[in-house]
């Protein structure tokens, strides 16, 4: 899994270079081996790659404009006060900027993840708000390309979620030590890639699923065959993310 960076969303245009980080916003070079010297020997490992998350960072500014939007505009129009899933419209004029910013970040992810001189076309958004108790089930959405991209962006994050940890330690066999918390990643989402075992993992196959913290402005951007979902969480405060598809123009 590989994630990118960039310093900010006005960088965020067709032929930007983003930096490869890791999970701590550290920069890497996958190309570069790692190699150490002990006693007159070399030592190095060649990672395998498979596929590419990218994780956007929003300003907050902009994450208010957006939850302005929807708190003024569109939330009025629904039934139920509560939970929601609600389209978010790309024909108005707050639509069609996001909808430049998003298209522009979807093209930066196929050129700097995949070297693919492809246009990411976004033709689908739409707001998920939740609260105590409910989830949104795994699944992979659809695009009308061969290819397509998938994505969502946290708009707002409850206090019983934001003060969890990051997640596991996936560098320990400890990590399995996560999981017997019943609430450690409650309100987290799951992407799931494959269909190893956390046995697997210990038998040094490859981790095919993660959890994901949602922070308030991260957005992340995956292949649309990717499954995910949204784990339920307990507590006061509503979850809101952005959700959103492209399909990919060769």
């Amino acid at each position: 899994m590989k994630i990118f960076e960039v310093d900010s969303s006005d960088e965020m245009k067709d032929g930007a270079v983003a930096r490869q980080v890791d999970e701590n916003g550290n920069p890497v070079d996958e190309e570069t081996k790692m190699t150490n010297e002990n006693h007159g020997l070399k030592f190095a490992i060649r990672p395998i790659k498979d596929f590419c998350i990218g994780v956007i960072e929003f300003p907050t500014k902009i994450v208010d404009e957006i939850n302005e939007h929807i708190d003024n505009n569109i939330l009025p129009v629904k039934n139920n006060e509560k939970s929601s899933q609600l389209d978010y419209a790309l024909d108005d004029a707050v639509g069609e900027q996001l909808k430049i910013v998003f298209n522009q970040i979807g093209t930066t992810y196929l050129k700097q993840g995949y070297e693919r001189d492809s246009t990411a076309e976004l033709f689908q958004c739409w707001i998920n708000n939740a609260y105590a108790g409910e989830y949104d089930f795994s699944h992979d959405d659809g695009s009308d390309s061969v290819a397509g991209l998938s994505g969502y962006l946290s708009l707002k994050v409850p206090e019983c979620i934001s003060k969890k940890e990051e997640g596991p330690d996936y560098t320990k066999a400890s990590f399995l030590d996560f999981y017997t918390k019943d609430d450690s990643v409650d309100g987290f989402a799951h992407l799931v890639w494959g269909t190893n075992t956390q046995k697997d993992i210990l038998q040094l196959k490859g981790r095919t699923e993660d959890y994901a913290k949602p922070i308030v402005g991260k957005m992340l951007i995956f292949p649309r065959w990717m499954k995910y979902s949204d784990m339920p969480f307990f507590g006061m405060g509503e979850r809101r993310t952005l959700v959103m598809n492209w399909n990919v123009i060769d």
